[in-house]
């Protein structure tokens, strides 16, 4: 179940999600990043009961900066492996990005990630190899065991869906500021569905997320 990906995607998924997911270990089911390996594309999830992101990988996207080397003809990008979810502590998506992180011109490198499954539970491997050119470094945290509680994203965005015409929309500063720190990839589109209902937040073709408007008196 190996996936190999650019480090700047594997870490632009993960970034442009971890803001939203619950910020407390009181609730450790959504203080976490979902990952999921379709077959085809990885997504990152995450939410915080006000607020839902998802951003999408695809091996066939165009790399992000200058210098990438998504056209290394030595280099299999994605994978045909069977489909995967884990479920990542916030803390240690944290600890990924910074571990792993590259200047942009370097963001290229390939790294390689798989799920593997021991006595400890499912947990996630990510690897790069010294033959890119960086220091070797790998990375292993133990999954989740709340992964199959965790809320059906996708169901709650699908629930939300028509847009509706409205007249105000309130939102809480704080909560929506950080859909300005999601990777600018392509234009911003909002889909009001209500007043009181969520208001949908696409950037590009990459990431869909939403967030519930706030009473007046909340903003």
């Amino acid at each position: 179940m190996t996936i190999t990906i650019p480090t700047g995607d594997l870490c632009g998924i993960l970034a442009d999600c971890v803001p939203f997911a619950h910020p407390l270990d009181d609730l450790p089911t959504i203080n976490a990043v979902r990952l999921e390996w379709d077959g085809d594309q990885l997504h990152a999830m995450a939410t915080d009961r006000y607020r839902i992101a998802w951003s999408t990988w695809n091996p066939g996207d165009e790399p992000d900066a200058e210098g990438d080397q998504q056209d290394d003809l030595f280099t299999r990008w994605g994978s045909d492996d069977s489909p995967w979810t884990l479920l990542i502590p916030q803390p240690d998506v944290k600890d990924l990005i910074g571990n792993f992180k590259l200047k942009p011109k370097e963001s290229g490198c390939p790294l390689t990630v798989e799920r593997q499954v021991d006595s400890a539970g499912p947990q996630l491997v990510v690897d790069r190899s010294r033959l890119t050119g960086h220091s070797a470094l790998r990375m292993v945290i133990v999954g989740d065991k709340a992964d199959a509680e965790y809320p059906d994203l996708r169901q709650l965005l699908a629930d939300n869906s028509d847009a509706e015409p409205v007249r105000t929309v309130a939102y809480t500063p704080r909560l929506l500021a950080d859909f300005g720190k999601v990777r600018p990839r392509g234009p911003l589109r909002l889909t009001f569905t209500g007043e009181r209902s969520l208001t949908h937040i696409e950037i590009g073709d990459r990431f869909i997320g939403a967030i519930q408007p706030a009473r007046e008196e909340e903003g």
